[in-house]
C-alpha cells in the first residue's frame, strides 16, 4: 500500500507547538486570600501585643506614681517654686584630690512646667575663699571636707559661694562619686547617648601615670560604664565647657534609662540600683523628698545652659556666639601664672563682680518658658544713621550688638538687618504670641519698648517678634 508522503515543509509550526497552560484564576485569588488574611492577623497580633505592652507600662507607671505620692514628703522650694539641687562630681577618696568638684552644676527643677534646667559653673572661676585669702572654686568643696569631714559641711559652704555668685538658693546637694558612677551605670546596664561630633582624645589617664587613645565617632551610642566615664571625663580633645556639656549629656540618658520598662519592671534591677544609690551619691534629701520627684520625672524637658569664655577666642558674632559667655581668662601673671577663670566685668584687683552671672542665671533658671517657646525674633535698625555718627562719631552696628548682647542670654535672635526708614520710638510687632519673651525683651531694649500685635496674613511666619530699634534706642543706652 501506497501512503502519500506529508510535506511537512508547507506545515505550519504553530499547529505542533506545545498548547499553552491556561490561566487559574482560582488559583491567583486563593493565593492572595490566603496573604491577606496573613497579613492581617500579623497586624491584629501586633497591635494586640503592643497595646498590651502599653497597658502594662501604664500600670506599672502609675503604681509607681501612687507609691510615691503615698511615702512623699513636700520639698523644700525657692521664692519662685524653683527646687534648686546642687550637682557635684567628685572622684572620691581613692583619687588624688580625689574631693575637688571637677564638675559644678545648679539642676533647678520646676514642678508647674515639668521642666529641669542646668547650669554650669567652671570649675577654674576664681573666687575670693575670705578677705585674705582666694583661688578656684572646685576647692571650697574639698578643702571644708577635710577639715570637717562632712558632706554637708563642705556642700552647705559651697552653696553660700554658689548663691553670691549666681543669686540662686540652692535647696539640697548631690555629690557623685566617679568610681561609683560607674558600677551604677553597669547596674542600669548600661545608657545610649547621642554623640554630636567624634571625639579623639590622645592623652586620656591610662594606668600607673601613663596615657591612652579614646575614641569615640559621631554616632548614637549605647555606653557601659566605662565608655560612659570616658566620654564624660575626657578634656585633651575639648574645652571644659564641651566636657560639662557632656556631662549634663550623660545625667539626662541616666533620668531616660532609671525610667524606662527596663528598669522599672525589673525588681532586681531595682534593688540592685538601691544598693549602688547609697555607695554613689550623697545628699542631704531623705528618701521620702526624693520620691516626690517620681511624677513629675516620665514627661520631663530638660535644657542647660554652660558659662563659658568661648567668645573671647573665636572671631565671634551674634550668629555663632554661644550663649552664656560671661566668664574670661584672667592674665596669668596676676595670679602665680594660674589658669583661672573671672567674671565679665571683674579685674584682678576686684574679681566679685557678679551682676551679669546674675542676670543670666536668673533669666536661665527662674524663666523656662524662655527656651520653652523659643520665640523667632528679628531685629531691625530704623534709626537714623546720621544720629549714630554723631552720637558715637562714626557708624556702629547698634542692632547687631544688640542681637549679641540678646543671644548671649539665650534669645532666639534669626535675623538683623538696616531698615531704609527712620523711626522714633522701639516698637516690638508680635506675629505669634510669646508672653514670657515680650515680658523679658524690654529689660534688654534701652528705651521705652512697645508691643504691637501684627495679624498674622501681613506678618513674615518665620518670625515670631519683630523689634524695631528707633531713635530712642540710641539715646537711652
Amino acid at each position: 500500500m501506497f501512503f502519500k508522503k506529508k510535506n511537512f515543509d508547507s506545515v505550519s509550526l504553530k499547529s505542533y507547538s506545545k498548547p499553552k497552560n491556561k490561566i487559574s484564576y482560582k488559583k491567583i485569588f486563593r493565593f492572595f486570600f490566603v496573604f491577606i488574611v496573613l497579613i492581617s492577623l500579623l497586624y491584629f497580633w501586633n497591635t494586640i501585643a503592643y497595646n498590651v505592652w502599653n497597658y502594662v507600662k501604664n500600670l506599672a507607671w502609675t503604681a509607681v506614681k501612687t507609691f510615691s505620692k503615698i511615702y512623699a514628703k513636700t520639698p523644700k522650694k525657692d521664692y519662685v517654686g524653683n527646687i534648686n539641687i546642687l550637682l557635684l562630681w567628685i572622684w572620691g577618696k581613692n583619687h588624688d584630690g580625689g574631693y575637688l568638684t571637677d564638675t559644678i552644676m545648679i539642676a533647678s527643677f520646676n514642678p508647674k512646667l515639668k521642666t529641669l534646667t542646668f547650669l554650669s559653673i567652671p570649675r577654674d572661676l576664681y573666687v575670693k575663699y575670705d578677705k585674705y585669702r582666694g583661688g578656684r572654686i572646685n576647692y571650697i568643696f574639698a578643702n571644708e571636707y577635710l577639715r570637717t569631714k562632712s558632706f554637708d559641711k563642705a556642700a552647705e559652704k559651697l552653696e553660700k559661694k554658689i548663691k553670691q555668685i549666681t543669686g540662686i538658693d540652692i535647696n539640697y546637694y548631690v555629690v557623685v562619686d566617679f568610681w561609683g558612677f560607674k558600677k551604677f551605670i553597669n547596674s542600669i546596664g548600661g545608657i545610649t547617648v547621642n554623640v554630636p561630633y567624634t571625639l579623639i582624645d590622645y592623652r586620656y589617664p591610662g594606668p600607673n601615670r601613663t596615657y591612652t587613645t579614646f575614641k569615640i565617632t559621631k554616632w548614637i551610642h549605647h555606653l557601659d560604664w566605662e565608655t560612659a566615664l570616658k566620654y564624660a571625663r575626657s578634656r585633651h580633645s575639648t574645652s571644659d565647657f564641651s566636657r560639662s556639656a557632656r556631662q549634663e549629656q550623660i545625667i539626662k540618658a541616666i533620668i531616660k534609662k532609671l525610667l524606662s520598662t527596663d528598669v522599672l519592671l525589673s525588681p532586681s534591677k531595682i534593688k540592685s540600683l538601691y544598693l549602688r544609690i547609697q555607695d554613689t551619691f550623697k545628699t542631704d534629701m531623705d528618701f521620702p523628698t526624693i520620691l516626690s520627684f517620681i511624677p513629675y520625672a516620665k514627661d520631663l524637658k530638660i535644657h542647660s545652659y554652660v558659662l563659658n569664655w568661648d567668645c573671647f577666642f573665636k572671631n565671634v558674632t551674634w550668629r555663632n556666639l554661644t550663649p552664656g559667655c560671661f566668664v574670661y581668662p584672667a592674665p596669668r601673671d596676676a595670679f602665680n601664672w594660674q589658669a583661672v577663670l573671672l567674671p565679665v566685668g571683674a579685674t584682678p584687683n576686684n574679681v566679685e563682680v557678679y551682676d551679669k552671672i546674675k542676670k543670666f542665671a536668673f533669666i536661665a533658671l527662674d524663666y523656662p518658658e524662655l527656651w520653652l517657646e523659643n520665640a523667632k525674633i528679628q531685629i531691625l535698625n530704623w534709626i537714623n544713621k546720621r544720629k549714630i555718627r554723631q552720637y558715637y562719631g562714626y557708624t556702629k552696628p547698634v542692632a547687631s550688638q544688640l542681637a549679641y548682647k540678646l543671644k548671649n542670654y539665650w534669645f532666639n535672635i534669626v535675623d538683623v538687618r538696616n531698615a531704609t526708614k527712620y523711626f522714633d520710638s522701639n516698637l516690638g510687632y508680635v506675629y505669634n504670641s510669646k508672653p514670657i519673651t515680650q515680658q523679658l525683651l524690654p529689660t534688654f531694649v534701652a528705651g521705652w519698648l512697645s508691643y504691637k500685635t501684627w495679624d498674622i496674613k501681613y506678618a513674615w511666619s518665620w518670625y515670631d517678634i519683630t523689634l524695631i530699634l528707633g531713635n530712642s534706642y540710641l539715646f537711652n543706652q
